[in-house]
């Protein structure tokens, strides 16, 4: 097992090849990030936690841009593949190298989310990894409304504890 700082680290460089393989690639990187997945388990301490971490984070983050690629706010010449692997090992991130935004009060985390979660797709339009037909203005507000909620939800749902906060809530 690595060192936990090493760890993290090998986490922020796995979270940025796999971003850049995807937006400057597309789908033709696609082994280079299964392998940098597979990477992260093997070296991990936690890796049932981490796999149902990144299972419950990744469907979240899916499914919100399906939901857009179906609205028609996203654009893609093919089916990004890519995409959904990049979603995979930003929900491990959420738990090791963004683990950080744990400390943030939760308005922090909604202003990091709306900013840099919407400035990570308009750099991907910029880079031809996808095509935003509403324009980028129209783009950034929804982006920014949606990632200032989703942010902060990954984070709670990173947490692991959701399931003893719903058994809490119920005992009320």
């Amino acid at each position: 097992m690595p060192n936990p700082k090493l760890f993290i680290i090998l986490n922020a460089l796995s979270f940025q090849l796999v971003w850049w393989a995807g937006v400057l690639a597309g789908n033709q990187l696609l082994l280079l990030s299964i392998l940098l997945i597979i990477g992260h388990f093997l070296l991990s301490q936690s890796p049932t936690q981490d796999a149902n971490i990144m299972c419950l984070c990744a469907l979240l983050g899916m499914t919100v841009d399906t939901l857009l690629t179906w609205s028609g706010l996203f654009v893609f010449a093919q089916t990004p593949y890519w995409l959904a692997l990049l979603w995979l090992i930003f929900s491990l991130s959420l738990k090791y190298s963004l683990v950080f935004f744990q400390r943030i009060h939760i308005i922090g985390q909604a202003l990091f989310g709306g900013i840099f979660g919407t400035l990570s797709y308009i750099a991907g339009a910029e880079f031809g990894a996808v095509d935003l037909p509403h324009g980028l203005w129209v783009t950034v507000g929804v982006l920014a409304v949606i990632w200032s909620v989703l942010f902060p939800v990954l984070l709670f749902v990173s947490r692991g504890d959701y399931a003893t906060f719903f058994v809490q809530g119920t005992r009320q």
